[in-house]
């Protein structure tokens, strides 16, 4: 699955039906994201502040660092 942001300063001109715009709560001006897949399209308004939207989507991701951090200062030799 890939995500296509379409931004409102693009001179593409985009028709969303009324229903769908009431649904996604949709107003001129707003941003959209279209989350693309094999078997479906999906439609979303794109958040106003990414760094908000994006906080901790890491988490977990590279394990957990407090435990990295003490096993390297472990293999460090004492002198």
């Amino acid at each position: 699955m890939y995500t296509l942001p379409q931004y409102t300063k693009s001179k593409v001109n985009r028709l969303i039906p009324s229903p769908v715009r009431k649904a996604l709560g949709a107003k001129p001006g707003d941003d959209l994201l279209w989350e693309i897949s094999p078997d479906a399209v999906r439609l979303k308004l794109a958040p106003k502040d990414w760094m908000s939207y994006l906080r901790g989507s890491g988490t977990g991701v590279y394990g957990n660092s407090d435990e990295y951090i003490k096993s390297l200062r472990n293999e460090w030799s004492k002198s």
